[in-house]
């Protein structure tokens, strides 16, 4: 992929050690060409290599696809928020002296982290915005039209330490009523790698759902695979606020968030004290920023309509940003 190739020269010039990287190399390029169904092979480990310097900016692929957008960037001297932080928070690795610049997606995100530091904050809007499909024109268009109308949806997804815990069984028969009301003829539900690993993908496959994913988070591809599992929806589904809804909208994708059962995120076992850390990082006024703006964000997309009102697409440009149309011509 033109995103890995474009990367060797730049990590010869970075001193990392990092064991079984080159194998890494090879695994995600082979998986470049697998289909987004074939989860099992998609979601197996992969070792971190540096494609870009710092490892969170390596997540999801984001590095590579920022650095080929803004290649005037030193990245040995920026960091990026590797998804969208709802609230005051601001990660303290972020902050570090050796950071001058921080990549976020919005005006919204810039005034939080303008407070709490005089770093160079650089907004660009949606990242998926700056990648393209994995499939060509004409392969979405075939898979599209296999499949029909098409849902994606998108479960609250778990992450090393903590799991994401809601009433599956619940969620399936609201997607059941959901498929029936607006007639669609597909389901996808897109799983994380983590809740793929931790089996949670069994239930939806057993009620006849189709699973895809975007593969590992170490994979220099996931976003451009992620892309991809929407270009070939007509709408998205989900239960949770997260980055994904911005990319629904941002790729013209209408979006319900879906509040029909309890979501808690508790400890995975083994790993309780990295859990307490994640969990309790956010106190005070970063607790009160996010659980407001989670909420307001909840009721932006409560209802669903099978278009993008100008609220909604409000709302997405407040929190997720916009991106410079000149820089997207080559997205298209």
């Amino acid at each position: 992929m033109s995103i890995i190739n474009s990367s060797i020269e730049n990590l010869k010039k970075v001193k990392y050690g990092v064991r079984g990287g080159w194998q890494s190399i090879k695994d995600i390029n082979s998986r470049s060409g697998l289909s987004i169904f074939d989860y099992t092979e998609l979601m197996k480990p992969l070792d971190f290599y540096p494609f870009v310097p710092h490892k969170e900016n390596n997540l999801y692929g984001n590095g590579s696809v920022i650095q080929a957008s803004f290649p005037h960037l030193d990245f040995s001297e920026t960091t990026i928020e590797h998804g969208l932080y709802i609230g005051s928070l601001v990660p303290s690795r972020h902050l570090k002296s050796r950071f001058k610049n921080i990549i976020t997606f919005s005006e919204y995100r810039k005034k939080f982290i303008g407070a709490k530091t005089e770093q160079n904050i650089i907004a660009v809007g949606p990242y998926i915005n700056y990648t393209k499909s994995l499939y060509d024109s004409e392969k979405l268009l075939s898979e599209k039209d296999k499949l029909g109308k098409t849902l994606v949806v998108f479960p609250s997804h778990s992450i090393d330490s903590v799991y994401a815990n809601h009433n599956i069984t619940e969620f399936i028969k609201y997607i059941e009523i959901f498929k029936e009301k607006y007639r669609f003829d597909s389901i996808l539900v897109c799983m994380y790698w983590k809740d793929i690993e931790l089996n949670n993908h069994k239930e939806y496959e057993l009620s006849g759902f189709r699973i895809v994913t975007a593969g590992h988070s170490y994979d220099a591809n996931f976003l451009s695979r992620l892309k991809t599992i929407l270009l070939i929806s007509d709408a998205v589904l989900t239960n949770s606020v997260g980055t994904h809804v911005g990319y629904s909208v941002s790729l013209n994708r209408p979006i319900q968030i879906w509040n029909g059962s309890k979501l808690e995120y508790l400890p995975i076992l083994g790993q309780e004290d990295e859990a307490k850390k994640e969990l309790s990082q956010r106190q005070g006024d970063d607790l009160n920023t996010h659980l407001d703006d989670i909420e307001h964000i909840k009721t932006m997309f409560f209802e669903f309509d099978e278009s993008i009102s100008t609220p909604q697409l409000e709302c997405v440009e407040y929190y997720w940003g916009s991106s410079p149309s000149y820089l997207l011509e080559a997205f298209k």
